[in-house]
């Protein structure tokens, strides 16, 4: 806590600022949403990695979450407050940092995968500024940062180890996306035991109903878009943004919509987060190649004429 009481002694209006716009980017939602840019728009079999580790580094930290359960700063030390604007960003326990966690799969994947001493510089200083931003805020102490940190390290590199030996191809092989969905289960049902004997509470639990939905729909999804529909990335920049622009739109209206029949649903918030990811990887895709904002690998190579 000491450090943390010397970052609250250096806070002024302009510096909390930047600190929470710095820390915005470390969301899930907009990392997530950086790397559906990437599936829907750059690199597809890129983007299936990046999903691969974020899904698997987040089951791991939020079931730590649950399961040592250390309660936020402000809350180890009464006396220690943090920044305002940022509570509404604290969720759930603070050992260890998701916002650290997210941060460091998606910059880690990058990083392995191009191979830019550019790319891994950004990719350090963006890491390390996510989690001070964290601790400056008061959100996380440097054990929970460092904890989100390597865990999240260590599990990237092993699923991207995989992805790139055995499982750039969902034909024959589906052990990835078939032990996520049973890590989401597993997540789901322990979180659900917890809720159930009055160890958690909702507003602690959810988190983790948000992780394993989204990572069961996001495995469904890889399955049926290397099987049934094989989109291409290609198309103009216009093209890109409207497909990119009906993907989360269309997520964050079916959450509006799911959200009406209950926000304290452990079902129904699994079942939200699992139909957005399959909106954004499964549906999207079908409405962009239906309106010709996209078109399929096996289309696209007919197209060459003599």
């Amino acid at each position: 806590m000491a450090f943390l009481y010397f970052l609250a002694s250096i806070r002024n209006p302009l510096l909390d600022y930047l600190m929470l716009g710095i820390t915005y980017i470390g969301t899930p939602f907009v990392i997530v949403g950086v790397i559906f840019w990437f599936y829907l728009n750059e690199d597809k079999e890129e983007a299936f990695g990046m999903l691969f580790a974020f899904c698997y580094s987040c089951l791991l930290c939020q079931g730590i979450k649950i399961l040592v359960r250390i309660p936020r700063p402000w809350n180890l030390d009464t006396s220690f407050s943090c920044v305002q604007a940022a509570l509404s960003g604290a969720t759930g326990y603070s050992f260890p940092s998701i916002h650290a966690q997210a941060v460091t799969s998606f910059f880690v994947s990058l990083s392995t995968q191009r191979k830019s001493k550019t790319v891994r510089i950004i990719s350090v200083i963006g890491i390390a500024l996510v989690a001070f931003s964290r601790m400056y805020l008061g959100c996380h102490t440097p054990l929970d940062v460092g904890t989100g940190f390597a865990a999240s390290f260590g599990v990237t590199l092993i699923v991207w180890f995989i992805w790139n030996r055995h499982h750039r191809s969902f034909e024959e092989d589906n052990l990835l996306p078939l032990y996520l969905v049973v890590f989401a289960i597993f997540l789901t049902v322990l979180a659900s035991a917890f809720l159930w004997n009055g160890t958690i509470d909702f507003d602690k639990a959810k988190d983790s109903f948000e992780t394993a939905g989204l990572s069961v729909g996001f495995a469904a999804a890889c399955l049926v878009e290397h099987r049934r529909i094989r989109f291409s990335v290609s198309g103009s920049l216009w093209k890109k943004i409207l497909r990119f622009v009906i993907g989360i739109a269309g997520a964050l209206a079916l959450s509006a919509v799911l959200k009406k029949i209950s926000a304290t649903s452990a079902a129904v918030v699994f079942i939200r987060y699992a139909l957005m990811g399959l909106w954004v990887t499964v549906c999207t895709p079908l409405i962009a190649i239906r309106t010709g904002l996209m078109t399929t690998a096996r289309k696209q190579q007919r197209l060459p004429k003599i």
